[in-house]
Protein backbone atom coordinates (compact mmCIF):
# COMPACT_ATOMS: atom_id res chain seq x y z
CA UNK A 1 0.00 0.00 0.00
CA UNK A 2 1.18 3.36 -1.08
CA UNK A 3 2.05 5.59 2.43
CA UNK A 4 -0.63 6.14 4.49
CA UNK A 5 -1.01 9.74 5.99
CA UNK A 6 -4.08 10.86 8.40
CA UNK A 7 -4.69 15.13 8.86
CA UNK A 8 -7.48 17.23 10.35
CA UNK A 9 -9.48 17.74 7.44
CA UNK A 10 -9.45 21.42 5.54
CA UNK A 11 -12.08 23.93 3.80
CA UNK A 12 -9.51 22.98 0.75
CA UNK A 13 -10.61 19.30 1.22
CA UNK A 14 -14.06 19.58 0.62
CA UNK A 15 -14.92 19.25 -2.92
CA UNK A 16 -12.03 16.19 -2.80
CA UNK A 17 -13.78 14.75 0.42
CA UNK A 18 -17.41 15.32 -1.58
CA UNK A 19 -15.91 12.88 -4.45
CA UNK A 20 -14.60 10.62 -2.20
CA UNK A 21 -17.92 10.36 -0.05
CA UNK A 22 -19.80 10.11 -3.33
CA UNK A 23 -17.92 7.35 -4.83
CA UNK A 24 -18.08 5.08 -1.79
CA UNK A 25 -21.59 5.21 -1.09
CA UNK A 26 -22.05 5.26 -4.86
CA UNK A 27 -21.37 1.12 -4.60
CA UNK A 28 -25.08 1.22 -3.05
CA UNK A 29 -26.85 2.58 -5.66
CA UNK A 30 -28.88 -0.22 -7.14
CA UNK A 31 -29.56 -2.01 -4.05
CA UNK A 32 -33.23 -0.61 -2.96
CA UNK A 33 -30.88 1.06 0.18
CA UNK A 34 -32.61 4.47 0.92
CA UNK A 35 -29.46 6.44 2.20
CA UNK A 36 -28.90 9.98 3.79
CA UNK A 37 -27.51 12.36 1.61
CA UNK A 38 -24.31 11.88 3.46
CA UNK A 39 -21.84 14.07 1.28
CA UNK A 40 -23.94 17.38 1.92
CA UNK A 41 -23.51 20.28 3.67
CA UNK A 42 -19.68 19.32 4.05
CA UNK A 43 -18.28 22.97 4.38
CA UNK A 44 -20.59 23.41 7.60
CA UNK A 45 -19.32 19.68 8.49
CA UNK A 46 -15.54 20.12 8.33
CA UNK A 47 -15.20 23.75 9.97
CA UNK A 48 -17.78 22.46 12.86
CA UNK A 49 -15.99 19.06 13.93
CA UNK A 50 -13.41 16.91 13.49
CA UNK A 51 -12.93 15.68 10.08
CA UNK A 52 -9.53 13.36 9.46
CA UNK A 53 -8.53 12.27 5.87
CA UNK A 54 -6.37 9.42 4.77
CA UNK A 55 -4.15 10.46 2.20
CA UNK A 56 -2.55 8.12 -0.16
CA UNK A 57 -0.24 10.22 -1.67
CA UNK A 58 -2.30 13.70 -2.92
CA UNK A 59 -5.64 11.89 -3.21
CA UNK A 60 -7.60 11.48 -0.24
CA UNK A 61 -8.51 7.64 0.28
CA UNK A 62 -11.02 7.66 3.04
CA UNK A 63 -12.38 10.04 5.89
CA UNK A 64 -13.88 9.69 8.93
CA UNK A 65 -16.44 12.53 10.95
CA UNK A 66 -17.07 12.81 14.52
CA UNK A 67 -18.78 14.88 16.73
CA UNK A 68 -18.63 14.85 20.71
CA UNK A 69 -21.93 13.37 22.15
CA UNK A 70 -22.84 13.80 25.83
CA UNK A 71 -21.16 11.09 26.94
CA UNK A 72 -19.23 9.02 23.87
CA UNK A 73 -17.45 10.30 20.53
CA UNK A 74 -19.83 9.48 17.81
CA UNK A 75 -18.87 8.71 14.55
CA UNK A 76 -21.13 10.58 12.01
CA UNK A 77 -19.27 9.13 8.56
CA UNK A 78 -16.72 6.82 7.86
CA UNK A 79 -15.74 6.37 4.08
CA UNK A 80 -13.57 4.77 1.73
CA UNK A 81 -12.75 5.68 -1.97
CA UNK A 82 -13.59 1.81 -3.96
CA UNK A 83 -10.52 1.89 -5.10
CA UNK A 84 -8.77 1.55 -1.78
CA UNK A 85 -11.25 -0.98 0.37
CA UNK A 86 -9.48 -4.01 1.75
CA UNK A 87 -6.31 -2.47 2.46
CA UNK A 88 -7.60 -1.37 5.68
CA UNK A 89 -8.04 1.97 5.69
CA UNK A 90 -11.57 2.08 7.65
CA UNK A 91 -9.27 0.23 10.12
CA UNK A 92 -7.06 3.08 10.15
CA UNK A 93 -9.58 5.49 10.52
CA UNK A 94 -11.42 3.77 13.25
CA UNK A 95 -8.57 3.58 15.35
CA UNK A 96 -7.54 7.17 14.82
CA UNK A 97 -11.24 7.62 16.03
CA UNK A 98 -10.19 5.75 19.15
CA UNK A 99 -7.22 7.93 19.60
CA UNK A 100 -8.92 11.28 19.61
CA UNK A 101 -11.58 9.90 21.74
CA UNK A 102 -9.08 9.33 24.38
CA UNK A 103 -7.60 12.29 24.38
CA UNK A 104 -11.26 13.80 24.63
CA UNK A 105 -11.78 11.87 27.80
CA UNK A 106 -13.68 9.67 26.55
CA UNK A 107 -14.13 5.87 27.17
CA UNK A 108 -16.43 4.97 24.47
CA UNK A 109 -17.29 5.55 20.87
CA UNK A 110 -20.81 5.21 18.69
CA UNK A 111 -22.44 4.94 15.45
CA UNK A 112 -25.54 4.25 13.46
CA UNK A 113 -25.76 2.54 10.37
CA UNK A 114 -28.06 1.38 8.11
CA UNK A 115 -29.49 -3.19 8.48
CA UNK A 116 -28.68 -3.70 4.94
CA UNK A 117 -24.94 -2.40 5.42
CA UNK A 118 -24.47 -5.54 6.54
CA UNK A 119 -20.52 -5.50 5.28
CA UNK A 120 -19.94 -2.61 7.13
CA UNK A 121 -22.08 -3.87 10.43
CA UNK A 122 -19.38 -6.91 10.06
CA UNK A 123 -16.58 -4.87 10.15
CA UNK A 124 -17.32 -3.48 12.99
CA UNK A 125 -18.59 -6.30 14.74
CA UNK A 126 -14.67 -7.74 13.60
CA UNK A 127 -13.61 -4.50 15.38
CA UNK A 128 -15.51 -5.46 18.41
CA UNK A 129 -18.74 -3.27 17.95
CA UNK A 130 -21.71 -4.46 19.53
CA UNK A 131 -25.36 -3.25 18.17
CA UNK A 132 -27.23 -1.75 21.11
CA UNK A 133 -30.53 -1.24 19.35
CA UNK A 134 -32.24 -1.53 15.90
CA UNK A 135 -34.88 0.28 15.27
CA UNK A 136 -36.45 -0.08 11.46
CA UNK A 137 -33.69 0.54 9.52
CA UNK A 138 -30.86 2.17 12.00
CA UNK A 139 -28.51 0.02 13.76
CA UNK A 140 -27.07 1.68 16.83
CA UNK A 141 -23.51 0.39 17.80
CA UNK A 142 -20.65 1.13 20.45
CA UNK A 143 -17.35 0.23 21.28
CA UNK A 144 -15.98 0.40 24.64
CA UNK A 145 -12.70 1.83 25.19
CA UNK A 146 -10.26 0.11 27.70
CA UNK A 147 -7.89 2.35 29.36
CA UNK A 148 -4.26 2.40 27.83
Amino acid sequence: MTRLTLRAATPEDVPQLTALIRAAYAIYDGRGIDLPPVSEGLDAVVAETPVIVAMTGPEISGAIVLRDGPDALQIENLAVHPDATGRGLGKRLLEEAETIARAKGFNLLRLATHRNLTENISLYRHLGWTVTEATGLKILMQKPLPQV
